[in-house]
């Protein structure tokens, strides 16, 4: 019964959210809530990146690194990966606070499933980076905590992570493997 609750109440909250529009072009949105997770599930998966025009040779460096984990990693089918106005609305990171970043987030609103690396521009905006991703997991653990015991138990074993000036926040049952393969890959 609890189930066919929660079912019911995130189809709910993912209609009326839908019903709000997605407009990714608009830049004008409105500031992130504290429930930004649920917002960032139910998004549409076939939200279009818009043109990055401060891509560089850095800005490959983290997606290259996700790339791998997507042939390595069998991830969840319906993770949609995070484009520049999805990390806007989510996390109320932009690119003034950040070189590089990659991952991608369930969307079918009942997988909580999460990965997200950032690559921060200085030390003072990789400590702005982790508290916005500290925010965005308790906000998940908020909403999941009274529903989902599989899911809380990938809530509670991901943690903001801080090196040097990558953060990152990795939500999956296979979070160890991925971790491995970003630190592999990354240009320290």
């Amino acid at each position: 019964m609890k189930k066919i609750f929660i079912a019911i109440t995130v189809c709910s909250l993912a209609l009326a959210l839908c019903a709000c529009g997605n407009d990714s072009e608009n830049k004008s949105s409105s500031a992130t809530s504290e429930t930004s997770t649920v917002s960032s599930s139910a998004e549409s998966s076939t939200e279009t990146s818009p043109s990055d025009t401060s891509a560089t040779e850095e800005t490959s460096e983290l997606k290259a690194a996700f790339e791998k984990v997507k042939k390595e990693v069998t991830l969840p089918e319906d993770m949609s990966d995070f484009t520049e106005a999805r990390v806007k609305r989510v996390f109320g990171i932009t690119d003034e606070n950040m070189t590089d970043f990659a991952g991608a987030v369930c969307t079918n609103g009942v997988r909580q499933d999460q990965i997200i690396y950032f690559k921060a521009k200085d030390e003072e905006n990789a400590k702005f980076i982790a508290q916005k991703l500290q925010d965005n997991w308790q906000a998940t653990y908020n909403v999941i905590q009274n529903y989902d015991p599989d899911q809380m138990t990938i809530i509670e074993n991901a943690k903001v992570e801080t090196d040097g000036l990558y953060v990152s926040l990795v939500m999956s049952a296979d979070a160890d493997k991925i971790k491995e393969i970003f630190k592999e890959n990354l240009n320290k």
